[in-house]
């Protein structure tokens, strides 16, 4: 077995294992440094590279599906109640990557972790373009799932990692562009391929997608580092220590922040785990009601879907900024508000101006309750509980995500439409608005916190 290359440190290098590189591999001109007028910080590098990751994982790993499933249910005879199983073996995928996360990153580290994944990623959607019955479809797609799970919560949790809570929901809400645009692309794409491959064109289409990623695979490879320590770097944005000193003095006066643990994950996983079950049914199965419900044809499906994907790129930034500004509680509820308006829409709506404005609606809100969740338990607890909680909040996620494709397309198997399922989400929204909006408020800045094992 080979051995992995060493490279030779300059004067005043430092190593570290989870990086490989040197730290000042950019050199002096061209290292990131959170001190004033040196450049940009090195962690807008991270949040570039994590975005790549999401394009991966999230937007093509998992959302291509919506686009691809009709032409391959048309292929291989699929019925309503596999596409569903399909879908959920995905997410029993990412239910296990989200289990194993808390185990492989100490020994592996963040980026050797997404660049993995990224690649089982790659690998198993190239083995979806060759497959040709139900039962090699769903092992290799819950093999996708796998690769998503384990690089989606590292991305999020890496990124909380590099940025201080006042732009904790900005940063981490940018990834959401990598989604969309993985989306846009699927949406003009697939129906071209679809058009002129015929049938089959949905292979292609996996293909094709795969060999997109692996360069973006590649950079991820490159560029991320595990901690802003690794490089002699403090998070963006630091304080200074007059700051410091000031909000250290107050936190005295502040007394300890005293904070139900297990209360606050409950709360925090029911909320993720009505989203779960919800959002993925209107990922999954809106461009198969618009062309066989609706009618549409699914070239102007992609069309749809290339908005939808527009609208998306701009739904964590905006809904990040505005919980970083009016709170975590305020942001998770409008989110889940905008995704229980696009559920009515389509389940009610009946034209082009009801689906486009459901499509948009679901585009501003869907990346926003995972990435504001992240930016949340972030702020609760410190950085090395923070990832142990992410990855439950996400096996808890994960859990929605297989139950609601399942039972939604069980729904339409037997009433011969999406409608009552659609119906169903946008009341289980409204659920997770309420429970939501009983989240306790977060520490201030400085404030020690101490953490229960009790209820209440």
């Amino acid at each position: 077995m080979s051995q992995p290359i060493q490279y030779l440190p300059r004067i005043g290098a430092t190593e570290n294992p989870n990086t490989d590189l040197p730290n000042n591999l950019f050199g002096r001109t061209g290292a990131p440094s959170d001190r004033p007028n040196a450049g940009v910080h090195f962690g807008w590098w991270i949040v570039l590279s994590a975005t790549c990751s999401v394009f991966v994982s999230l937007g093509v790993g998992r959302f291509a599906l919506g686009m691809l499933l009709p032409a391959m249910a048309a292929d291989l005879s699929l019925s309503y109640v596999q596409m569903g199983w399909i879908s959920t073996g995905n997410f029993v995928g990412y239910l296990l990557g989200a289990l194993w996360v808390r185990r492989l990153q100490p020994r592996y580290g963040e980026r050797r972790l997404i660049f993995r994944a990224l690649m089982m990623i790659i690998a198993t959607m190239l083995g979806v373009s060759i497959a040709s019955s139900f039962i090699p479809l769903l092992f290799l797609y819950a093999g996708t799932g796998l690769g998503s799970g384990i690089a989606f919560v590292c991305a999020v949790n890496l990124v909380a990692q590099w940025f201080k809570a006042q732009w904790r929901g900005r940063a981490i809400g940018l990834l959401t562009v990598g989604a969309g645009m993985a989306m846009m692309l699927a949406g003009w794409a697939i129906p071209l391929i679809n058009g002129a491959m015929g049938p089959e064109g949905w292979r292609l289409g996996w293909a094709g997608l795969a060999a997109v990623c692996l360069p973006l695979a590649l950079f991820c490879r490159i560029i991320l580092r595990n901690r802003p320590a690794d490089m002699g770097l403090r998070r963006f944005k630091t304080d200074g220590p007059a700051t410091s000193r000031a909000r250290n003095r107050d936190a005295a006066k502040r007394g300890t922040y005293r904070l139900s643990l297990r209360f606050l994950t409950m709360r925090l996983g029911a909320v993720y785990f009505l989203f779960g079950a919800t959002y993925v049914v209107y990922g999954t199965f809106v461009v198969t009601t618009l062309v066989r419900e609706h009618g549409m044809v699914e070239a102007t499906a992609g069309q749809f879907w290339l908005w939808m994907g527009f609208f998306t790129m701009f739904s964590g930034a905006v809904l990040g900024a505005l919980s970083d500004r009016l709170g975590r509680r305020a942001g998770i509820a409008l989110a889940l508000y905008l995704q229980g308006c696009a559920y009515t829409l389509i389940a009610y709506g009946n034209g082009d101006a009801a689906f486009y404005l459901s499509l948009a609606l679901f585009g501003l809100s869907a990346f926003g309750v995972p990435l504001i969740i992240t930016a949340a338990t972030a702020d609760y607890l410190t950085p090395e509980h923070a990832l142990g909680v992410i990855g439950t909040l996400t096996v808890v996620f994960g859990l929605g995500q297989m139950l609601g494709p399942i039972l939604a397309a069980v729904v339409a198997q037997y009433s011969g439409s999406f409608t009552a399922a659609y119906l169903a989400a946008a009341a289980l929204v409204a659920l997770a608005i309420a429970i939501g909006l009983t989240l306790p408020d977060p520490p201030k800045p400085g404030q020690n916190r101490k953490r229960f094992r009790t209820i209440g």
